[in-house]
């Protein structure tokens, strides 16, 4: 007797369709979740252009949670009702020799389809990471205890590392904040679904942007709860610790050096802002982002990145301000979206700091009744002293009038107008004009 491929019964067969068709979907659907956010194999191309619509906006959540707990969910109830049918197929056909090849055929195809189902793997940017094993100790279990902590801020901690190559890496792990997914309703979830996609994409635009100035992303690696980014490993830390170093008489910063970093950082300004398509805003601007080579040249770090993944510690996120005090433009406080312009402000508060030696932070605001440093600067630089506003470390050395003119330039930058601060390009012309 021949044996038939095929079910004698056809609605067995157009089960068995049936079924092949729910596992080849759920391969090809990335989210499948109740509220059709569906990506499937042209992705890249539905997502970049839904983020070019969403880049017109700046909307800051007061809380930054993923979605993953429903998807996963979906896509448990998915597997449920699959194992279901296959069971039933099994019993149905097990009698026949067509219903063993069918049995098998479809317990191949699961096998290889959900087999094919990989975890995110690292995203290469530099020549530094030869291959993605080269992080996999990260990802072990006590992958970070070994590590030393060599900073805390934006959105989560730094850690120092050593690649098998001898090279020194900083690894950043930035936690997103969950809560249970029972608490969100249907446009919580999609809302949060699109900056899920918007942070990975802000990410990745950051690892193709290559400049002196700018802290390279060497890789990262986005998981449900928080992702990996990986960077350089900078000796000599930030502005703002070199500075503190600098006030407990540790190490010395005069005033060349200063200079040389004030124009490293507006350089780095000038090519986000004006030689990057799409313009690119730091939004978080401060001497703790500012990071000092081995050459004391300036790289700015996590620029782009601060609307998407907000610092719980030194930003406002319980009114949706994102940014840090002392460094925010007052337009901000209305608006609540960020220009180049409130960039060009923070970058003015910066000169100020490089040129009196004060943070805005400092005890010498706080716990007084003195105004802001920007206030303070200004008042000082229509007295009949202005040199008051220098630190008293570096009066007298040669210098004092190069530093009231970057103090000027600290002005124009800082204007309460934002259109009557320079671009970054004139504000980096006025500096380059200033001789020493």
């Amino acid at each position: 007797m021949q044996m038939s491929l095929l079910p004698h019964k056809p609605h067995i067969f157009l089960l068995c369709i049936f079924t092949i068709s729910l596992l080849v979907q759920s391969r090809l659907t990335l989210h499948p979740s109740d509220h059709n956010t569906h990506l499937h194999i042209n992705k890249d191309f539905h997502v970049q252009r839904a983020l070019e619509k969403d880049n017109e906006t700046d909307i800051t959540p007061k809380r930054y949670i993923f979605a993953e707990n429903s998807q996963g969910r979906n896509e448990s109830y998915r597997k449920k009702v699959v194992d279901w049918i296959l069971e039933f197929l099994a019993g149905m056909l097990s009698g026949s020799g067509s219903g063993l090849i069918f049995s098998l055929l479809i317990k191949l195809i699961m096998f290889v389809i959900r087999g094919r189902k990989k975890s995110p793997s690292w995203k290469i940017y530099s020549t530094v990471i030869k291959k993605p094993e080269d992080l996999a100790f990260l990802e072990k279990e006590n992958g970070l205890a070994s590590l030393n902590i060599i900073g805390r801020g934006g959105g989560g901690e730094v850690y120092k590392a050593v690649l098998s190559n001898g090279k020194e890496i900083a690894v950043k792990k930035i936690n997103h904040y969950l809560r249970d997914s029972e608490e969100l309703g249907e446009e919580d979830s999609k809302f949060l679904n699109k900056k899920m996609r918007q942070i990975k994409s802000e990410i990745q635009t950051v690892g193709k942007i290559k400049h002196r100035n700018l802290l390279p992303l060497l890789a990262h690696l986005s998981r449900p709860s928080y992702h990996y980014l990986v960077y350089e490993y900078i000796k000599n830390g930030s502005l703002q610790d070199y500075l503190q170093y600098v006030k407990e008489g540790e190490r010395e910063l005069d005033w060349l050096a200063r200079y040389k970093i004030a124009l490293g950082v507006v350089a780095g300004l000038e090519y986000l802002h004006m030689n990057h398509t799409p313009c690119i805003i730091h939004r978080d601007l401060t001497p703790a982002n500012i990071l000092l080579d081995d050459e004391m040249e300036a790289r700015l770090a996590d620029f782009g990145l601060a609307r998407a993944i907000p610092d719980a510690n030194s930003h406002i996120t319980s009114s949706n301000v994102a940014g840090t005090v002392g460094y925010i433009a007052p337009e901000y406080y209305q608006t609540f979206k960020f220009t180049d312009k409130c960039d060009i402000y923070s970058f003015g508060v910066v000169l100020g700091v490089l040129v009196s030696g004060k943070l805005p932070s400092d005890d010498f605001f706080q716990d007084t009744n003195e105004m802001i440093l920007v206030d303070w600067m200004r008042n000082l630089m229509a007295s009949e002293d202005p040199r008051r506003a220098i630190d008293p470390k570096m009066l007298g050395n040669g210098h004092d009038e190069q530093m009231l003119l970057v103090l000027k330039v600290a002005c124009f930058c800082t204007a309460e107008n934002p259109k009557e601060r320079p671009n970054s390009r004139d504000a980096r012309t006025l500096l380059s004009q200033i001789k020493h």
